[in-house]
C-alpha cells in the first residue's frame, strides 16, 4: 500500500490501465489550460468550456457520442444518468449531468443541529477532482471505473458531459455496521456520518452510505462514494477534536 508521500499519485496512476487512462485525461486537460496554469473551474466557466471542448473533440469521444445515440438513459441520484449499452452488457455507463462533474463534499467542523454530520454534499465544478476520485477508488480495489469519453452538453447547458463505465456488480447493499467493519479491515476509521479516513494515505471517503456501497464476496466496494485526499484542515480536526470521540461513542451501535 503506497503512502501519501511524493510518489503517491505515481503509484496510484500505475495501479491499472484504467487509472493510466484517467491520468492521461487529467494531463490533457492541464496542458489545454492557458499557459499550462491551473484555473478555477468554478469561477472561470467560459475558460472551462473552452478547455473541455478542446479535449472533447477526440476520436474516442466522437465515437462514443455516435455509439450512444438513441440509447435511453435513466437519471439516478444527483450525479449521473445511467445507460445500458447492448454490446457491453457486463458494464453500466454513467454520464455526468451537464455543467457539473458529480459531487464533492465540503467540511464543516460545526454541528449546530447535533446530527454528527460534518461532511456535506455539493455539486463539483472541477473535472480533475472527478477524474481523481475514480483513480483513488480504482486503486483501493479491483473494481475498476473506466473513462469512456466526453458527450455533448445537455440542451440549454454549456459544458460537455463526462462518461465513465463500471462493472455490473452481483452483491447487495450493506448496513452501516457492515460498511464500517468492512472498511476497517483496510485501515479506514469512521469520522462522520458516512465518512471514513485512511490515515496511512489520508484518503477520505465521503458519501459512503449503503446506497453507494456494494458487498461482493464479503468485500465492501464503495463504487459510488466520493474519494479524495483529506485537506490539512480535516486532518487537524480528526487529530484534535474531542467531539469526534464522542460522536464515535454515540454511533457505535449503528446498524
Amino acid at each position: 500500500m503506497p503512502s501519501a508521500g511524493s510518489n503517491f499519485w505515481f503509484e496510484v496512476e500505475d495501479a491499472s490501465p484504467a487509472n493510466r487512462e484517467l491520468a492521461d485525461i487529467i494531463r490533457e486537460l492541464e496542458r489545454s489550460s492557458p499557459g499550462g496554469e491551473a484555473i478555477d473551474w468554478e469561477e472561470n466557466r467560459a475558460q472551462s468550456a473552452a478547455i473541455l471542448f478542446s479535449v472533447a473533440g477526440s476520436e474516442k469521444s466522437l465515437a462514443l457520442t455516435h455509439r450512444l445515440d438513441g440509447v435511453e438513459s435513466a437519471r439516478v441520484g444527483d450525479e449521473h444518468d445511467l445507460l445500458a449499452v447492448e454490446d457491453q452488457p457486463e458494464r453500466i455507463f454513467k454520464a455526468t449531468h451537464s455543467d457539473v462533474f458529480g459531487c464533492k463534499a465540503y467540511f464543516s467542523p460545526h454541528d449546530p443541529d447535533l446530527t454528527g454530520k460534518y461532511f456535506h454534499g455539493t455539486g463539483c465544478s472541477d473535472p480533475l477532482f472527478y477524474l481523481r476520485r475514480w483513480m483513488l477508488l480504482n486503486w483501493l480495489s479491483g473494481f475498476q471505473t473506466r473513462f469512456e469519453g466526453f458527450l455533448p452538453p445537455e440542451p440549454g447547458l454549456r459544458l460537455p458531459r463526462m462518461c465513465v463505465s463500471q462493472p455490473q456488480l452481483d452483491g447487495y447493499n450493506p448496513s452501516i455496521r457492515q460498511i464500517r467493519e468492512g472498511l476497517a479491515q483496510y485501515g479506514f476509521e469512521p469520522i462522520s456520518e458516512h465518512a471514513y479516513l485512511q490515515r496511512a494515505t489520508k484518503i477520505l471517503l465521503t458519501d459512503a452510505a449503503p446506497r453507494n456501497v456494494w458487498v461482493v464476496d464479503g468485500i465492501p466496494v464503495p463504487f459510488d462514494a466520493i474519494a479524495e485526499i483529506a485537506s490539512p484542515r480535516v486532518i487537524a480536526w480528526v487529530e484534535g477534536t474531542g467531539d469526534l470521540a464522542e460522536w464515535r461513542h454515540d454511533h457505535s451501535k449503528l446498524q
